[in-house]
């Protein structure tokens, strides 16, 4: 907003530099309040431009900094888990494997639904 502000003020003072008709000035004085005001303004529009774009710019380097810890953070998170990962599997191919000497199956029975227990 405030940089299509200052680019408005910039073409009037172009507009009052070369006497457009728009303007419709007739003296002398007139031409240099409006010369005066216009030139006033766009500066200090201009300024308020560069301001805007430093603060930007440096909320955006502390943003970037920030993100970048975060990232770090994760990041070393990540190894950790994979380390840990991988040593869990190493150790898991190097043990030999357990045989179970019982070969009997597991039978689990799931009452049925519909049938009421003899409990109660």
């Amino acid at each position: 907003m405030v940089t299509v502000l200052a680019l408005a003020c910039s073409a009037g003072v172009f507009g009052v530099m070369i006497r457009w008709e728009f303007f419709d000035i007739t003296t002398q004085s007139e031409y240099d309040f409006m010369r005066n005001a216009f030139l006033i303004s766009s500066g200090l529009l201009w300024l308020m431009v560069i301001r805007l774009e430093l603060t930007s710019k440096s909320k955006a380097e502390s943003l970037y900094a920030i993100q970048m810890k975060e990232y770090e953070i994760m990041r070393t998170q990540w190894l950790e888990i994979a380390s840990e990962k991988m040593v869990y599997d190493a150790k898991k191919a190097t043990q030999p494997l357990e045989i179970v000497q019982n070969r009997e199956p597991i039978i689990v029975q799931v009452p049925e639904k519909g049938k009421k227990s003899k409990d109660k």
